[in-house]
């Protein structure tokens, strides 16, 4: 009877010790604000052997499962806040209610310096990426875009769902070409970056071209004072590359006065193969095919520079004067190609050798002025704005061809040089009100713009040393667009729904006139675009959402421009001043959970979408990309972000997508009408950032892309992967800071394939770029460290279509 009685009591205490409990609460600061992303760890009362960990949420609420019954400790550390030690005795789950950290600043040089790790943000149709003093608040603005959750940044292009977004600053347009906004972000110090945010499915106070937009927010000034930095950076791949910068803000009661300049050189090195199979009438039996092997050594020069003044009238009234200045005086492309022509049973039947020299002067100057009014105490707001852009690029090439027989002997030589200008005036005006409404905010605005662009060709023939001027392929090109714009939108939150709706009509008129084609494209349309998203909490952690939006892709004026780029004799590129604007229709459906996981599955359809068509003319043996309408593009993808900090040093962001894309075109220069281009294909986004010293100030960044195939326009892409790596060290108490790193490191972007293989259509390219590139960068700042400047960028929807 003992025995059982013994046994009894051991399981007893077996069944109790055996027994999982949770312990719970929520971390504050002193303002009952919440705290995420605070380490949470579990000892022994008396013992220092970590037996579990986790974080906070968003909310700044934990939850520790799994827990025996026993006596913990737990400790409750965040940068910036002292550590708090709760000691527990647990025999059942526990609620420990409200955790308060107290606030521990730490002086350094007049800086007060609070790191905490970046936050996500999900509302309707848009997410919110909150780095202001996180980890990642170090760089340039680009690397910060390199690790935003859904932006892809390749080369120099920045893409969002395999699309390029419109980029805004602090709700304002960046009238800049592709090329241009790389540069000026690569000139932003990622320190001023309050928030990014990815706005998928935009309202209608913003263009209706904007279908996808990227938002930059930048910090508030805190306080008066001056402060400066100085930065350069080195770059080696083939050809080394620089840049140099300054920036200066002071600010005092009533002025926030902002001013930069950068300057940067680079050489860069390009080389690529073709091959081209040109058919016979029958579009069957083959003529021809030309391998050609071409190269490029480009040498460019660019300054940049930035005038921002803030001025405060009064406690309502605001006025900002904002200039940006980008001068290129040196853009030079020196060219070589060599063509191999070979008949149908490839035997070498001649050759053609292209020398070929371009010089490119581009100047772009950006003037704005806005104006902001607090009309009520309840937060009403009148915002009126008013931007001019010039931009003016001038172009000149030289062309010279020598053709060969098999055996080397000399047949002739063609040369030409053509002489390009365009000149382009912009002036877009607008106002906005904002006002609180059936316990919402109700947006109402209209905007005008006015394009006004020039552009002359003057083409010379080459001949025994005299120059002709060929006035059938010389040309004067005019466009002039006005658009007129007024939209309404309203957004609430309540209970556990949040929505925001409206709608945008756009009125455009067009007139281009091409004086050698002797034509007059003149459109003239009225378009609405509604746009409306969803969102509503199952409960803390869950949440579902569901949007649409119809929006318009208006042709940039360089692919309006009838004008010829020539990479070899035989191969161009050129504008098509006949494109009309495409519509595109997206409806997402979304689901997230605590945060940090994100569902969306969607589809896009865009009716007589943009795009350059690669095309061989089997008659003439040439090559042309032609700026076309498609009949339409679609695709359907389902998209998974996950973001999360897995512990105190360790961060990481994935993102997927599955996606099926399609083109449907007109097969120009082949007998058949129509072609379908599609594929299935997977992108894989993974970037981690770690913190390798106690202190914080060593950190690492190590990103990896893979992009399966894809198609764009008539052509069929190979899949393409790469990884980054790159540290970074902030010295003298985080007055300067110390870059390095390497981008491509095993070389895996040398080889980007493509193709067009469709009826009387097969040529293929394979690309081999500068991408595997080490870099090295410094940044010192001096001044009043705590002062977050008002560096800002003009961005417009007009000006962005400047770009090629």
């Amino acid at each position: 009877m003992r025995r059982l009685f013994m046994f009894l009591l051991c399981l007893q205490g077996y069944l109790l010790m055996a027994q999982e409990f949770s312990v719970s609460g929520r971390v504050t600061d002193a303002l009952n604000s919440p705290l995420s992303f605070v380490n949470v760890l579990v000892y022994e009362a008396d013992a220092e052997t970590l037996i579990k960990g986790t974080t906070t949420d968003e909310d700044g609420s934990f939850i520790l499962k799994g827990m025996g019954a026993g006596s913990y400790r737990i400790n409750f550390s965040y940068i910036g806040f002292e550590d708090y030690i709760e000691v527990v005795e647990i025999s059942a789950s526990k609620n420990l209610g409200n955790i308060h950290l107290k606030e521990s600043s730490e002086m350094l040089d007049e800086a007060v310096v609070q790191t905490k790790l970046p936050t996500i943000r999900k509302s309707p149709g848009k997410l919110v990426f909150e780095v202001e003093n996180s980890s990642l608040s170090v760089g340039n603005t680009i690397d910060l875009l390199k690790r935003t959750p859904g932006v892809i940044v390749m080369g120099e292009s920045i893409q969002i769902k395999l699309a390029a977004p419109k980029i805004f600053i602090n709700g304002k347009r960046v009238y800049l070409s592709s090329s241009e906004v790389y540069s000026l972000l690569q000139n932003t110090d990622a320190s001023a970056i309050k928030s990014v945010e990815v706005i998928t499915n935009p309202s209608a106070k913003y263009d209706a071209d904007a279908a996808i937009v990227l938002n930059i927010i930048t910090s508030k000034p805190i306080s008066i004072g001056y402060k400066g930095s100085i930065d350069a950076t080195y770059e080696q791949a083939i050809y080394p590359k620089y840049n140099l910068g300054t920036s200066h803000f002071y600010k005092n009661n009533w002025l926030n006065l902002y001013a930069s300049y950068s300057f940067g050189e680079r050489k860069e090195y390009k080389e690529d193969v073709n091959y081209i199979k040109y058919f016979l009438p029958d579009e069957v039996s083959t003529k021809s095919i030309w391998e050609t092997k071409f190269s490029r050594n480009s040498e460019s020069q660019n300054h940049n520079g930035k005038i921002v003044m803030d001025f405060s009238l009064n406690d309502r009234n605001t006025i900002s004067l904002s200039s940006n200045v980008s001068i290129t005086p040196k853009l030079a492309y020196e060219n070589q190609g060599h063509s191999s022509i070979l008949n149908p049973q490839r035997q070498l039947d001649s050759t053609i050798t292209t020398l070929s020299y371009v010089d490119f002067d581009k100047k772009n100057l950006t003037l704005a002025l806005d104006y902001n009014r607090v009309l009520n105490d309840k937060g009403a707001t009148l915002a009126i704005s008013g931007n001019y852009i010039f931009y003016d690029y001038l172009q000149h090439q030289s062309v010279s061809s020598d053709y060969f027989l098999a055996n080397t002997d000399f047949i002739r030589n063609t040369s030409f040089n053509t002489s390009s200008k365009q000149h382009n005036n912009i002036f877009t005006g607008q106002a906005d009100v904002s006002s609180e409404l059936w316990g919402g905010t109700f947006d109402v605005g209209v905007k005008f713009s006015k394009i006004d662009t020039e552009s002359i060709l003057d083409f010379y023939n080459s001949f025994n040393n005299a120059v002709l001027y060929n006035s059938v392929l010389s040309d004067d090109f005019n466009y002039i667009e006005n658009i007129y714009a007024e939209y309404i939108n309203f957004e609430k939150e309540w209970e556990k729904w949040s929505m925001t709706a409206g709608v945008r009509g756009e009125y455009t008129d067009i007139d281009a006139i091409s004086r050698s084609m002797g034509e007059v494209n003149s459109q003239n349309y009225f378009q609405l675009f509604p746009s409306a998203s969803f969102h509503y909490s199952i409960n803390d952690d869950n949440g579902i959402g569901i949007s649409y939006s119809r929006k318009v892709q208006r042709p940039r004026y360089q692919s309006l421009n009838p004008f010829k780029y020539y990479i070899t004799e035989r191969n161009y590129l050129e504008g098509n001043p006949n494109l009309v604007p495409a519509i595109e229709d997206k409806i997402t459906l979304s689901y997230d959970y605590k945060n940090k996981l994100f569902f969306e599955l969607y589809f896009q359809n865009v009716e007589n979408s943009l795009n350059n068509l690669v095309l061989q003319d089997n008659a003439n043996s040439t090559l042309t990309g032609i700026e076309s309408n498609m009949i339409r593009s679609y695709q359907y993808s389902f998209d998974v972000t996950y973001f999360n900090s897995l512990n105190s040093w360790w961060w990481l962001h994935v993102n997927t997508s599955s996606f099926y894309l399609a083109t449907d075109f007109y097969a120009l220069l082949s007998a058949q009408e129509k072609y379908k281009n599609d594929t299935f294909g997977q992108y894989i986004f993974l970037t981690n950032n770690f913190t390798l010293s106690k202190d914080r100030s060593l950190t690492a960044d190590l990103t990896s892309v893979y992009i399966s195939n894809f198609v764009y326009g008539n052509r069929s892409f190979k899949n393409q992967n790469y990884v980054n790596l790159s540290f970074k060290k902030n010295l003298w108490n985080k007055r300067a800071s110390l870059t390095v790193g390497v981008d491509d490191i095993f070389n895996t972007l040398n080889d980007l394939a493509s193709a067009s293989e469709y009826y009387n259509q097969d040529n293929r390219f394979i690309a081999k770029q500068e991408n595997r590139l080490f870099r090295i960068g410094f940044k010192y700042n001096f001044g009043n460290a705590r002062l977050r400047d008002n560096s800002k960028k003009i961005e417009t929807d007009e000006g962005e279509r400047l770009g090629k």
